[in-house]
């Protein structure tokens, strides 16, 4: 529907950015986890439509448990808790009598779905969390911010002015004119954040940034392609009109957050 992605988009992220900015840490996290959790169980989904038999409510159990977990026990502790996902989802899968025949697929990805938002939505939470003060909030807004106006970059310089394909197997109508243009409204967006509400950010810090989400966000959205097209789907789900489903949604952002997360532990500011 024309106008139907934009709709979505004005609704959507004033919500958003209320959370991040003016609410407790918890609301933002508390949102972290119901889109982790919804995009795992479009995740999964995909991979029951392949006719694996991923068990699904038992590792979405795994999941909502773990998640907020991870960010109670911190940093620290986060490896013991992806240990304990690797190895509960084949113990379910074999005490809960699922199929034997496509077991080993089944519980990949099942492992794969668990592990793969504890660590990405893990780290979205710690991108709050990990720093002092008001630092987190400036942390989370341009690592938002610098996907969205990198993918609206990508999406609409695509949409006009596309010609060469990108990854024509995988997204067919992604394009190396729109991951210019992406490229360049990434850049623009860590340009905006550090000059309004991010001065003490280094610049060897930004630059840093700007290229590991112009490579990250758009490869984030071809990876979740990867399983889309081989579900033979176009969209997760038709949750959020012209937008798809919340997969579709999260997907760069909570791909990029665990590097996002690294560079700036290890060479961002501290306070």
């Amino acid at each position: 529907m024309k106008g139907a992605r934009e709709a979505t988009a004005f609704a959507l992220i004033p919500v958003v950015v209320a959370a991040i900015v003016f609410l407790p840490p918890w609301v933002y996290l508390a949102l972290v986890w119901v889109v982790a959790m919804l995009s795992a169980w479009e995740l999964l989904a995909l991979f029951r439509r392949l006719g694996q038999p991923a068990p699904q409510a038992p590792t979405l159990v795994i999941l909502g448990v773990l998640l907020p977990a991870v960010w109670l026990g911190g940093l620290p502790r986060t490896g013991a808790l992806l240990a304990l996902a690797l190895l509960a989802v084949p113990v379910v899968y074999l005490v809960g009598r699922y199929p034997i025949q496509g077991a080993a697929a089944g519980i990949a990805g099942a492992t794969f779905t668990a592990l793969y938002f504890l660590v990405t939505g893990g780290a979205m939470g710690f991108l709050r969390t990990a720093f002092v003060g008001t630092l987190g909030v400036k942390v989370v807004l341009l690592h938002c911010f610098t996907i969205w106006a990198g993918d609206s970059g990508a999406y609409y310089v695509g949409t006009r002015f596309g010609k060469h394909r990108l990854a024509p197997l995988v997204s067919p109508k992604k394009s190396w004119e729109g991951i210019l243009g992406g490229t360049l409204l990434t850049a623009f967006g860590v340009w905006f954040c550090r000059t309004v509400f991010f001065p003490q950010l280094p610049l060897s810090v930004a630059a840093g940034t700007t290229v590991l989400l112009a490579v990250l966000a758009p490869l984030g959205d071809l990876v979740e392609s990867l399983f889309k097209r081989d579900a033979g789907v176009k969209d997760s789900s038709d949750v959020l009109p012209g937008h798809g489903g919340f997969l579709d949604r999260s997907d760069s952002l909570f791909f990029a957050a665990p590097f996002v997360l690294a560079v700036f532990l290890l060479f961002g500011v501290l306070v």
